[in-house]
């Protein structure tokens, strides 16, 4: 018995101790970042959009939350909106300020992740998972720049770390804190970018049928898809107010129609021209409206055309960073300020082996190695179900989805940061599962099934009956029905 405490004194001794090492590790390496941002000519990066988030966030400055500028209603006006408060105070330092912030969230939400794999039967992988996402230079160093993914991949991140807290504590209820976090961070990412809602509607379904039962399921659904149309809503109000359309944002019909046409190639490209599509008059929601339909049949008119495209955008989706067969707008990654190849590429001899047969040939084993670990990754961690086959849907449908978005509109390398932590976890999970097969043998923690609350009597699936309800329907399906017909109370 003694000897039993001691253990016990022994272990939880040591989860403390890794979770304390980790918080330091994580935040020396946010140190480091804002040293390295703090040091350089203007104390900012600037992401793809990262100019037009700024005259965005100009036109708030000057006319206030309902401002007409053409870029608050082109892209979704939700990230200048959140740099407004902070451009308010400091605009002169908005660039320091928000890379420092969103690295920060970027620290902690990877922090609480390996601390709620440490407090669970996953903590051997709690360390691996925190250097890893805090090395990730792709990752880790774009928390730095004006721009919303990694907030987002932050975001997804801590969504997951609350569910698994939840399962950890067995909380039931629909109304708690966790609920109210997890409502709120991706609601803030739908408000940044709306296409987000699409994949944060898979992850709490996912949540949802594991954690919940029978009724509570739509329930909580639909709590928190209120809490989530909120920010796309006052979007759209916003629009209404400053410039009389309803509408989000008026630039998914361009979007689309670039990844799109006879000449398209899926992604972005010199000689796509678009699909043919007659101009109409209307506002600017109404010809962004009419575009997307445009580019919908000719879909429908060209499927095998359209096939190829889905393929070519789901390549360039996963496409690495740089080389002959990234197609993306990722030209201001700062890894690429210390990428060795990209250094070499610089000259005529790198330049052609860079892309050449050999950069091909190490470009294509990288997309194809990061697919198939990410596949393998979620196979063997659902394998060892209870919470592990929870957090292998959890971090694999966000990830789906998004890659499907992608192959609807345009295939873009940057639009896959959004749940890059997502993924990079599924590799890692991938790589150990190859070298430690012991640590995912099926069945390790518990049932392999996800959709624990369903009421259906399928293979496996919960029944949703009362212990007595079980009871007595285990007694009907040995002796038949007539000895206890009728019999229905709590203490047959």
């Amino acid at each position: 018995m003694v000897k039993s405490k001691l253990e016990t004194s022994r272990l939880i001794r040591e989860k403390r101790l890794r979770a304390r090492s980790i918080l330091v590790f994580c935040f020396s390496v946010f140190i480091v970042k804002i040293m390295w941002l703090n040091s350089r000519e203007g104390k900012k990066l600037l992401g793809a959009d990262g100019e037009n988030y700024l005259e965005a966030l100009g036109g708030l400055l000057a006319d206030g939350f309902f401002s007409n500028q053409g870029k608050l209603s082109y892209w979704p006006a939700g990230y200048p909106i959140l740099m407004w408060p902070i451009a308010s105070i400091s605009e002169t330092n908005l660039g320091l300020i928000v890379g420092i912030l969103q690295s920060l969230m970027f620290a902690l939400t990877i922090w609480f992740f390996a601390f709620e794999l440490n407090e669970s039967s996953l903590k051997k992988f709690a360390w691996p998972a925190a250097i890893t996402l805090n090395l990730s230079p792709t990752l880790s160093l774009n928390s730095l720049v004006i721009g919303y993914e990694v907030t987002s991949a932050s975001f997804f991140l801590l969504a997951i770390s609350l569910f698994l807290r939840q399962s950890r504590l067995k909380k039931s209820s629909i109304f708690n804190l966790e609920n109210s976090i997890i409502a709120l961070a991706i609601s803030i990412s739908c408000f940044m970018q709306p296409r987000i809602l699409l994949l944060a509607v898979g992850l709490l379904i996912a949540f949802a049928v594991y954690h919940y039962r029978g009724r509570t399921i739509p329930v909580f659904l639909a709590a928190s898809l209120l809490v989530l149309t909120f920010a796309p809503t006052l979007m759209i109000y916003r629009n209404i107010v400053a410039n009389g359309y309803a509408a989000i944002s008026t630039n998914l019909g361009v979007t689309m129609n670039i990844g799109a046409g006879p000449e398209a190639t899926g992604g972005y490209s010199d000689k796509a021209i678009g699909v043919p599509c007659k101009p109409i008059e209307g506002n600017a929601a109404e010809q962004d409206n009419h575009k997307v339909g445009c580019v919908i049949q000719w879909h429908l008119k060209n499927p095998a055309r359209a096939m190829e495209l889905m393929v070519n955008k789901f390549l360039f989706h996963w496409s690495p960073w740089f080389g002959p067969l990234a197609n993306g707008t990722m030209g201001r990654n700062p890894w690429l300020q210390f990428h060795p190849f990209f250094e070499t590429s610089k000259t005529e001899e790198g330049f052609n082996m860079t892309y050449g047969s050999v950069g091909k040939f190490f470009s294509w084993t990288w997309v194809s190695g990061s697919l198939i670990l990410l596949l393998y990754g979620f196979i063997a961690l659902r394998r060892r179900g209870g919470v592990s086959t929870l957090l292998a849907w959890c971090l694999f449908i966000p990830v789906l989805l998004n890659t499907a978005s992608s192959m609807g509109t345009i295939g873009d390398h940057r639009f896959r940061i959004p749940t890059l932590t997502l993924s990079i976890l599924l590799q890692l999970f991938g790589l150990y599962a190859i070298f430690d097969r012991r640590s995912f043998k099926r069945g390790l923690d518990g049932k392999v099934r996800l959709a624990q609350g369903l009421n259906w009597n399928g293979r496996g699936q919960g029944d949703n009956l009362q212990p007595w309800q079980r009871r007595y329907k285990l007694r009907r399906s040995r002796y038949g029905a007539w000895p206890f017909k009728g019999k229905t109370d709590k203490s047959s």
